[in-house]
């Protein structure tokens, strides 16, 4: 639940709690976290290397509009069978570039963490964290789109200098967790 929403909640109700499904700000097991060190400048280049890990259907997340838009025209000009999806797309094109992804038509989606709300890819085999999220709500969110339902999938967070300490030790703790807790797949995150 996003800090504001709890803050309020605590503000406005009398004697509140808080109920957790599985495992507070933890991912699930069915799935291999790998955290790669990539200069900024290398990230768009090595994102190439990153995509023959696995099989498609492959997710590139990013932090804004413009890198999601450089990195699908960057993957269209090498070849990659890539669409994308932010809000500043029109309708029509994030709905060609979802119902496409998930047929299977197009082997990677770029987007941004916003456009990926609510959607549910349940044959992902890969997310690629190109920008780490500020918020580890947020990455859980984003690696929760593979490995589900007893299904392996792979999620590569790159990170590099412009990660602040406080990002990274918040990301460490829930990787800690991952690897040492059961899960039960209970939908999609």
């Amino acid at each position: 639940m996003p800090t504001k929403i709890q803050n309020f909640a605590r503000s406005a109700l009398v004697k509140p709690f808080i109920v957790n499904v599985g495992r507070a700000r933890a991912t699930n097991l069915g799935m291999i976290q790998e955290v790669e060190y990539v200069k900024q400048k290398a990230k768009i280049v090595y994102l190439l290397e990153c995509l023959q890990k696995t099989p498609p259907l492959i997710l590139i997340v990013c932090e804004n509009k413009v890198d999601v838009d450089d990195i699908h025209e960057y993957l269209l000009l090498k070849g990659v069978e890539a669409v994308a999806i932010h809000g500043g797309k029109d309708l029509e094109k994030r709905e060609y570039a979802i119902s496409s992804f998930k047929a299977g038509k197009k082997d990677v989606l770029v987007a941004t963490d916003v456009a990926l709300k609510r959607l549910d890819f349940p044959d992902s085999q890969h997310v690629i964290n190109y920008d780490m999220p500020t918020k580890i709500e947020n990455n859980v969110h984003r690696i929760g789109k593979t490995g589900r339902c007893g299904k392996t999938g792979i999620a590569t967070t790159f990170i590099n200098k412009s990660q602040s300490e406080t990002t990274l030790l918040d990301f460490e703790a829930p990787l800690a967790r991952s690897q040492t807790k059961d899960s039960t797949c209970l939908g999609w995150a």
